[in-house]
């Protein structure tokens, strides 16, 4: 009887080699992200508000686990060269906000005059909360207002709240960045 061998390569990966690939498809996986962002920012081009959404809530499903997969295969042990970190801080930026900020812009739920400002507020905001080193607490809270402006203006949409109404919510939502209240996440 003839005997099956594997290809001889996959013999050939140490364990080192094993969790270094792990941790390499954990990053890619964040980094998928960046392309569910770009895909939503073409959508949102197009005015395909539903299209838009899908990619918007593709990106949300990765973040919901890829930290969770990064812990489990250690990244920061196996490539402490690779900031897996700042790479989810970029995606993150990239997801719940500059889209949702484009978004807004593009849409029609803001008045017309503050239409560009808005958005700005919320750009410049975010950045200011994703640059707090104590953003996160011990206890597992946000400290001030979270950028999930994903969601904001999902339930914008889903509401059809006055383009006034939504401003006053977006600007109440910036200034509770600086607010330094917890909030669940």
């Amino acid at each position: 009887m003839e005997q099956v061998t594997r290809p001889s390569h996959l013999d050939e990966w140490t364990p080192s080699d094993r969790r270094r690939a792990m941790a390499w498809l954990t990053h890619f996986v964040t980094a998928t992200g960046a392309v569910w962002g770009f895909l939503s920012l073409l959508a949102i081009n197009e005015r395909n508000w539903q299209l838009a959404f899908v990619w918007m809530a593709m990106a949300v499903f990765v973040d919901s686990f890829d930290g969770l997969l990064a812990r489990s295969v250690q990244v920061k042990r196996v490539l402490p060269e690779f900031d897996g970190a700042l790479l989810d801080n970029i995606i993150d930026y990239l997801n719940y906000v500059l889209v949702p900020a484009y978004f807004l812009y593009q849409a029609d739920l803001l008045p017309g005059e503050l239409r560009l400002f808005i958005p700005i507020v919320i750009l410049l905001a975010s950045a200011y909360q994703f640059c707090q080193s104590d953003a996160k607490t011990d206890d597992h809270y946000f400290k001030g207002f979270p950028s999930y402006w994903n969601i904001v203006v999902f339930y914008m949409v889903l509401l059809q709240l006055s383009p006034w109404f939504n401003a006053a919510v977006l600007v109440f939502l910036s200034v509770m960045v600086f607010v330094p209240i917890k909030y669940i996440y």
